[in-house]
């Protein structure tokens, strides 16, 4: 099913390219994204923890950025209506952050009791190169205008890293002896949105700056972190976990085509 979602993706992206003849845009864009993993646990983190409440306890999350950056096509069919995809480079993840009832023993020792907390840090990050296709609505006179884009977005992830740290040491829970591919899905699918405005510096090279969003359907987590065990005391039932982005976007686009008298044409020369 991945597989068909990828292929039926590239080939829509092939022929948007081959008839974008009739009039389109190319453009670079990037954003800064304050990123998360929603409903994401912790997976044996907090195993050398004496008190088992502890160990079953979610952590709390940490502000976490991040971005993605690459090109943009769009391909404009109505005066307001169009198609635009992109193929970025997205860099996400969610650090976390929390103290918890000691004692915890690791190698290095035994830290905290009752009366003192424990540190614990745990750091995720992920590499995908997404591929959104979105339609757009664009409304607007003269040199702004208005946009909006909506539509799904496939990523394959290219990386993925992990980190604990109790009391200031590395520690390495069972989660983290599994490799990327079976710790998190290779492939990740949502939506994405689109907001902002066009800036026309001349006819043909507009600027754009907005806000762009992404929710993630499919639950990133590999097989190894389904299996692994349910450690959150808050859930009966395995939870999935989703990414979730958002942040400030700006880019540069070059556009092949002109409007005259509500049609869109090809620009031409224009006669000596």
């Amino acid at each position: 099913m991945k597989k068909r979602i990828y292929v039926v993706g590239c080939l829509v992206l092939m022929g948007m390219m081959a008839s974008a003849q009739s009039g389109f845009d190319l453009g670079v864009s990037g954003t800064v994204n304050s990123t998360w993993i929603l409903k994401q646990n912790n997976y044996g983190t907090l195993a050398p923890f004496a008190n088992a409440v502890v160990r079953a306890s979610e952590m709390a999350y940490k502000n976490t950025y991040g971005g993605n950056g690459g090109l943009c096509l769009g391909y404009k069919i109505t005066k307001n209506w169009g198609i635009q995809t992109e193929v970025q480079y997205n860099a996400t993840g969610q650090n976390y952050n929390d103290n918890f009832e000691g004692p915890a023993t690791i190698p290095e020792g035994t830290f905290g009791n009752i009366n003192s907390r424990v540190n614990v840090q745990r750091v995720v990050k992920l590499s995908y190169i997404q591929i959104p296709l979105m339609a757009k609505f664009t409304i607007g006179k003269g040199n702004y205008n208005f946009f909006a884009c909506l539509g799904p977005q496939i990523g394959i992830r290219t990386a993925a890293y992990e980190q604990v740290k109790i009391a200031g040491y590395v520690y390495l829970p069972d989660s983290l002896n599994f490799t990327a591919d079976q710790k998190f899905e290779k492939v990740d699918f949502g939506f994405a949105l689109q907001v902002g405005a066009q800036i026309f510096a001349t006819k043909h090279l507009y600027f754009d700056l907005g806000l762009s969003f992404y929710e993630g359907v499919m639950d990133i987590n590999g097989s190894a972190l389904r299996d692994l065990g349910w450690y959150d005391k808050n859930h009966l039932s395995y939870q999935r976990s989703y990414n979730f982005r958002g942040g400030l976007m700006v880019g540069i686009h070059y556009v092949f085509w002109h409007e005259r008298g509500g049609l869109l044409e090809i620009s031409k020369p224009e006669a000596k």
